[in-house]
C-alpha cells in the first residue's frame, strides 16, 4: 500500500528523438533556424551536423492544461488517499497495541493469582470467581482481537481497490501526456528542422537556447483543447 504514496505525477519519462534536419540535411555550416508561433518566435542555432534540441517534460507537464485540468485534481486525491491510509493503519496499530497490553495485564493476573492460592493467600471461592472474572475479559480481549482482524481485512481490501483505482488514473494521465506530447513533436518537427529531440533529464549540459519546451508546450495544449473540444 506505500507505493502509491511514493508515486508523483511528475516523473521523468522515456527520452523522446528522432531524426531531421535544420534548414536542409545537408547542411555542413552554422545558421538559424526559426520556429515561428502567435506569441513567440524562438531561434535555435545550428551546430554543424544540424539541430540538436531538448525539452523538459516535468516542466511541460505541469505547465500544460492536462495538468491543470486532470492532473491537480488526481494529485488531490492521492494525497486524501494517502493521509486517509495512514491514518487508518496508525489507527489499527494502536487498538493492536491496546489489545496486546490487556492481554499482558491479564496474564500477569492469572499468574498473581495462581501465586497467592498457593500460598494460601486467597481462599478457593474467592479464587474461583477471579478466576472467573479474569476468564470473562480473556473472551472480551479475544472477541475484539477476532473484530480488528476482520476490520483490517475487509477495510484494507476497500483501501487496496481505492490504490489500484488511482494507479490506473495515474496510467491513463500519462498516456494522455505521451500521446499529446509525441503528437506535438511530430508536428513541430514535421519538416524535419531538428536533428534530435532530446529529453533533458539527458542533457548535462546546454546552451538554453536549445531547449524548445515552451514550443512544444504550446503545441500539447492545443491538441489538449482540440481533443475535448471534439467529445
Amino acid at each position: 500500500m506505500d507505493n502509491i504514496m511514493k508515486r508523483t505525477l511528475l516523473f521523468a519519462m522515456a527520452a523522446a528523438t528522432m531524426m531531421s534536419a535544420c534548414g536542409g540535411s545537408d547542411s555542413k555550416s552554422k545558421g538559424n533556424a526559426t520556429v515561428s508561433d502567435s506569441t513567440e518566435v524562438r531561434t535555435v542555432e545550428c551546430v554543424a551536423s544540424g539541430d540538436v534540441v531538448y525539452i523538459d517534460l516535468d516542466y511541460i507537464m505541469a505547465s500544460s492544461k492536462l495538468y491543470a485540468s486532470e492532473g491537480k485534481s488526481l494529485e488531490a486525491k492521492v494525497k486524501s488517499f494517502e493521509e486517509k491510509s495512514i491514518t487508518t493503519q496508525e489507527g489499527w496499530a494502536k487498538k493492536e497495541q491496546s489489545l496486546a497490553a490487556e492481554y499482558n495485564k491479564l496474564q500477569a493476573d492469572a499468574a498473581k493469582l495462581e501465586q497467592d492460592y498457593a500460598k494460601g493467600l486467597i481462599t478457593t471461592l474467592n479464587a474461583q470467581q477471579k478466576q472467573e472474572e479474569l476468564q470473562t475479559k480473556g473472551n472480551s480481549i479475544q472477541s475484539r482481537m477476532t473484530a480488528l482482524q476482520n476490520t483490517v481485512q475487509s477495510e484494507g481490501q476497500k483501501l487496496q481497490e481505492e490504490e489500484r483505482a488511482l494507479g490506473e488514473e495515474q496510467m491513463v494521465l500519462m498516456n494522455k501526456f505521451q500521446n499529446l506530447t509525441r503528437r506535438a513533436i511530430d508536428q513541430i518537427n514535421a519538416d524535419h528542422r531538428y536533428k534530435m529531440i532530446l529529453n533533458a533529464v539527458s542533457v548535462v549540459d546546454s546552451d538554453p537556447t536549445l531547449n524548445i519546451s515552451d514550443i512544444i508546450l504550446k503545441k500539447v495544449d492545443e491538441l489538449y483543447t482540440a481533443d475535448n473540444s471534439a467529445e
